[in-house]
C-alpha cells in the first residue's frame, strides 16, 4: 500500500487516503502487476479482501466478462472511474451462476492493462450523493500514468502446474513529452492464454461408454479457463499545459479479445427438443413416465405422412434396427445419424472495447473548474459451433454445426462540469471547500439479431410442433423481433462542502438531485466526519443514502440459456418486465434502487505500524435481481407465441428482472501496514481482511427460491484476508503472499441437486527479482506455490464438475511463471 494524493471520496485537491473521513485503499500500479496473472479483475482479486471474482466456466457471456464483488454486493454497485471519469458499462449481462451477481451489468476492468497503471484508489464507502448512479458498495478508481520520459518493456511466460493453461503476454509503457508542457503516456498489451480443464467423465457418458457407445468424447464437459486469443489492449493518457493555470487532457483505449468455452453436454438418449423422444408402454402408446425411452425422429414429409419408424432404447442402447429403418425412409431423419455419441457445443465471442475522455481543467478566478466528456462502447458477439439448429433437420447430415448468433453493444456518453473554491469560514479551522456540478448522461443498449439460421423455424415440416427445439441449440440467435436500442438519459446537478470545523474534527456533506426521462428523480445526501482524537488515533464515519438505476439492457433483455436441472438441460427465457407472460407471473415495470450506507471506524498507530478498521451497514431496497424460474404451461406458451415470440415453444421456463428484494450486507475491513528492516534490506508487511454478512431481509418466495437465496446471502466466502510481505535488498526483490478464503455455498445448478459448502482454503505466491543490470529485471514467481485445490463436490460426477464452479480463487491449482523487464529512463 502506498501513500499518495487521492482524488476519490473527496473533491478537495490537498486530501490523501490518510486523512480521508472515509476508507480509501490505494495501490500501487507496480503492487498490482507482481503477479502471475494478467487479466486485472484477478489482480485485483488477489490484493483487497473485499473484492471477489469466480472463473464463470460454462456460464455464457459472463465467461467472457466476469462478473465481481465488492462488499459483497454486485458489479453494477461499485462505480468504476479512471481519471475520476465514469467507465462505461459492459455489453455483457451476467445470465448464468454468479450467485449475487446473476443479472448484473458492470464495467468491463479486464481491458485495463496493469503496465498502464500509476495506482488504483479503492472508496469503500457509499458515494451516490457526490458521484451519482451505481456508487453504492463504493468506488475504483483506476488512475493512469502521467510520465512525459521513460519506457518499460515486460515479457511473461506461465503455465499451471498441470501442464496447461499456457499464458503469455507482452506489455509496454512508453512516455513522450506532448511539446515542452506536457505528456503523451502509452501502455500496450497483448496476451494469448491456452484453456484448462479440471473435469472428470459425466456419469451419464460413462454410462454410455460402459453400454458400448464408441463415440463418446473423454470427457464430454470441460471445466476450466476458457482459451483467450489476441487479447489486445491499448491505452492513452494525454495531458498539456495551456498556461494561465489551465490544463488539457484526454485519454482513451482500444482493447479487442477472443473468448471461447464449453458448454453443457448433449446427451444422445436424453436431450429434449434435439435427441430424445417419448416414452412409450409394450403396446407402444406413450406415456408421461415408466416407459421405455425413444429416439426423436423428424418426419419431413411435409404432412405428417412420414410413418416414420420407432427406435426404442434398451440397457442405454440405441436399437440398430429402428435406426437402420430411418435411414431408410427418405422422409424421416433423426440427429443420432450424424451425432451418436451426442455433442457438446463451443461457445466463443469477440468482445471489443473503445472509450475517449477530454476536458479542460484549472484555474477561473477563485474557482477551480473542470469541463469533461466521456464515451465509451462495449460489443461482444458471439457465435456457437458443434451444435446444431433441430429446425434445419431437412438438410440431414448437410446440417450446419456452426453459427453466429448476435452481438450486444453498450453505448455510454457523459459530459461533467465541475466547479470547486476555498471560502473562508469564520470560525472554521480550514477554509470550507466548495464544489458544485452538474452532469448529463445516457447510455444505449442495442441487440443485433444473428444469422438467419440461428433462430431459422421449419413452419414447412411442422418441426416446432413436433417438440423439436428452435435455435442454435445452447444459445438461439437473438431474432430480428429482438434486435434494436433501448435507451436511457439522466441529468444531475450537485453540491459538496467539507472542511475542517477544529483543527482536529473535519466535517463534510453532500446532496444529489438526478433525474431520469425513463425512471423519475433521486434525492441523495451524505454526511461524513473525522475526528483526531489524539496524535496516533482518529475515528470515522459517513452515513448516506444512495441509488442504482436499471440500465437500458436490465429493462428490455430478451435472452434464451440453457441450464442443468435434475440431471437435465433445460433452456430458460430472460423476458423483459413488460413482457405479457412475464406480467402475467407477476411482473411489474422495474424502478431505481435505494440503498441506506452507514460507516464507523478507526485509524490508529500501534508503534510502528499504521492500522485501519472499519465497520460498514449497507441496506439495498428494490434490489434489481433476477427472478427465480416460473414453468411454463401451455397456456403460457401459447400467449407468448402469440406476442410474437415465435420460440417459445421450446422454452422450460421464463424469469425475469424485478424489484421485490431488499438486501443487507454488513462486515469489517481491516488494514495493517509494517514497515521495517531486515537483514541489512527494507521489509513492508500488510495485512488486510475483510468479513462480511450478506442477507436478504425481505423477498418473495415465488420469485426468490431457497437455493437462489443461498446462491445470493452465501455465494461468496464470509471471510477473507491477504498477508504480504516485500523485501528489497540491493538487487534483490523479494515478495511472498498469503491469501485465505472462508466457507461459501456452491450451487452449479439452479435447483442446488450438486451444491455444497466448500472447505476454507489458504493460497501462497512467492515471487523473486533480480536487477540485471539498472534496466533489465528478471523475475520468477509461482501463483498458489502449494498447488492448493478447492475441495471436491461429492455429487459432482452429475455435471462432471469436480471442483465448486463458484471457488474465488479458481480450480486450476498451481500457476509458475518468468518475467522479464526492460526499463529506460
Amino acid at each position: 500500500m502506498i501513500e499518495e494524493v487521492i482524488v476519490v471520496g473527496s473533491r478537495r485537491r490537498d486530501r490523501s487516503a490518510a486523512d480521508s473521513p472515509v476508507p480509501v485503499d490505494v495501490v500501487g500500479g507496480d503492487e498490482i502487476g507482481a503477479q502471475g496473472d494478467s487479466n486485472m479483475d484477478t489482480l485485483i482479486a488477489s490484493l483487497v479482501p473485499s473484492y471477489n471474482v469466480s472463473q464463470e466456466p460454462i456460464s455464457d457471456a459472463a465467461t467472457f466478462i466476469r462478473p465481481a464483488t465488492l462488499r459483497g454486493l454486485a458489479p453494477d454497485a461499485t462505480l468504476v472511474l479512471v481519471n475520476g471519469k465514469r467507465r462505461h458499462r459492459a455489453a455483457v449481462i451476467a445470465l448464468l451462476g454468479a450467485g449475487i451477481s446473476g443479472g448484473s451489468q458492470g464495467p468491463d476492468i479486464s481491458v485495463i492493462p496493469a503496465i498502464a497503471l500509476d495506482r488504483l484508489e479503492v472508496l469503500r464507502d457509499g458515494a451516490s450523493a457526490q458521484y451519482g448512479s451505481d456508487a453504492i458498495a463504493g468506488i475504483m478508481n483506476f488512475v493512469l500514468k502521467e510520465d512525459s520520459s521513460g519506457s518499460a518493456f515486460d515479457v511473461k511466460y506461465g503455465t499451471h502446474y498441470e501442464g496447461d493453461g499456457d499464458a503469455m503476454t507482452l506489455s509496454a509503457n512508453v512516455g513522450l513529452p506532448l511539446t515542452d508542457a506536457g505528456f503523451a503516456n502509452l501502455s500496450f498489451e497483448w496476451k494469448e492464454s491456452d484453456p484448462t480443464s479440471r473435469s472428470e467423465q459425466r456419469g451419464d457418458a460413462q454410462v454410455l461408454i460402459d453400454a458400448g457407445n464408441t463415440n463418446v468424447r473423454q470427457p464430454v464437459q470441460v471445466w476450466g479457463a476458457p482459451e483467450f486469443s489476441d487479447d489486445f489492449k491499448l491505452f492513452g493518457n494525454f495531458g498539456l499545459d495551456l498556461g494561465n493555470g489551465m490544463e488539457a487532457y484526454a485519454f482513451g483505449n482500444w482493447a479487442e479479445r477472443q473468448v471461447e468455452g464449453g458448454f453443457y453436454y448433449r446427451n444422445p438418449h436424453t436431450r429434449g427438443g434435439v435427441f430424445a423422444g417419448p416414452q412409450i408402454d409394450a403396446n407402444g402408446m406413450v406415456v408421461e413416465e415408466g416407459g421405455t425411452p425413444t429416439v426423436k425422429v423428424a418426419d419431413l414429409s411435409g404432412d405428417m405422412s412420414g410413418n416414420c419408424p420407432v427406435v426404442r432404447i434398451v440397457n442405454n442402447v440405441a436399437d440398430a434396427g429402428g435406426l437402420a429403418a430411418v435411414q431408410a425412409n427418405p422422409d424421416c431423419y433423426t440427429l443420432y445419424e450424424k451425432f451418436p455419441g451426442g455433442f457438446t457445443p463451443q461457445f466463443g465471442g469477440f468482445v471489443d472495447d473503445l472509450a475517449l475522455a477530454g476536458g479542460v481543467r484549472g484555474q477561473m478566478g477563485e474557482w477551480y473548474f473542470d469541463l469533461s466528456a466521456v464515451a465509451g462502447r462495449s460489443h461482444a458477439e458471439f457465435y456457437i459451433y458443434n451444435t446444431i439448429n433441430p429446425q434445419l433437420l431437412g438438410l440431414r447430415n448437410d446440417i450446419p454445426i456452426h453459427y453466429d448468433a448476435g452481438a450486444y453493444t453498450e453505448t455510454d456518453r457523459t459530459v461533467n462540469f465541475d466547479i470547486s473554491r476555498p471560502v473562508t469560514i469564520g470560525g472554521f479551522w480550514s477554509p470550507l471547500n466548495v464544489a458544485l456540478g452538474a452532469e448529463y448522461r445516457d447510455e444505449t443498449f442495442e441487440i443485433t439479431n444473428g444469422e438467419p439460421n440461428s433462430f431459422y423455424i421449419d413452419r414447412a415440416n411442422g418441426l416446432d410442433q413436433q417438440g423439436f427445439g428452435i435455435g442454435s441449440n445452447g444459445f438461439p440467435g437473438f431474432q430480428p423481433g429482438d434486435a434494436g436500442e433501448n435507451k436511457s438519459s439522466s441529468v444531475a446537478a450537485y453540491v459538496d462542502l467539507e472542511a475542517n470545523v477544529t483543527q482536529d474534527l473535519l466535517v463534510g456533506a453532500a446532496l444529489r438531485y438526478e433525474d431520469y426521462e425513463e425512471f423519475g428523480n433521486t434525492l441523495d445526501g451524505k454526511l461524513a466526519a473525522r475526528m483526531q482524537l489524539t496524535d496516533t488515533l482518529a475515528v470515522r464515519g459517513a452515513v448516506s443514502t444512495g441509488f442504482r438505476v436499471p440500465t437500458a439492457g436490465q429493462a428490455n433483455l430478451r435472452n434464451v440459456t440453457t441450464e442443468f436441472q435434475n440431471g437435465m438441460l433445460a433452456d430458460i427465457a430472460s423476458l423483459p418486465p413488460t413482457n405479457p407472460v412475464a406480467v402475467q407471473k407477476g411482473a411489474q415495470a422495474l424502478t431505481p434502487e435505494e440503498s441506506t450506507n452507514i460507516t464507523l471506524g478507526a485509524v490508529f498507530e500501534l508503534g510502528p505500524a499504521n492500522v485501519t478498521i472499519d465497520y460498514y451497514n449497507i441496506e439495498i431496497e428494490d434490489r434489481i435481481a433476477f427472478t427465480s424460474r416460473f414453468e411454463l404451461t401451455d397456456a403460457d406458451k401459447t400467449a407468448l407465441l402469440a406476442a410474437g415470440v415465435s420460440d417459445a415453444s421450446s422454452f422450460s421456463s421464463v424469469r425475469f428482472f424485478s424489484n421485490q428484494q431488499t438486501v443487507e450486507t454488513q462486515g469489517i475491513d481491516l488494514v495493517v501496514t509494517l514497515p521495517f528492516d531486515l537483514w541489512g534490506g527494507s521489509s513492508n508487511l500488510t495485512a488486510v481482511a475483510n468479513w462480511s454478512d450478506i442477507e436478504l431481509t425481505k423477498f418473495d418466495p415465488e420469485f426468490t427460491a431457497d437455493n437462489r437465496r443461498l446462491q445470493i446471502e452465501e455465494g461468496r466466502p464470509d471471510s477473507r484476508f491477504v498477508l504480504t510481505w516485500t523485501h528489497d535488498q540491493g538487487p534483490w526483490s523479494f515478495m511472498a503472499r498469503g491469501r485465505f478464503y472462508g466457507e461459501y455455498y456452491d450451487a452449479p445448478t439452479n435447483d442446488g441437486s450438486v451444491s455444497f459448502y466448500p472447505d476454507s482454503a489458504f493460497l501462497v505466491d512467492v515471487e523473486g527479482s533480480y536487477a540485471v543490470t539498472q534496466d533489465v529485471t528478471v523475475t520468477l514467481g509461482a501463483q498458489n506455490v502449494f498447488d492448493e485445490y478447492p475441495s471436491k463436490n461429492p455429487k459432482g460426477e452429475v455435471a462432471g464438475l469436480v471442483y465448486p464452479e463458484g471457488s474465488p480463487f479458481g480450480f486450476n491449482g498451481g500457476f509458475y511463471y518468468l518475467r522479464a523487464r526492460l526499463s529506460m529512463d
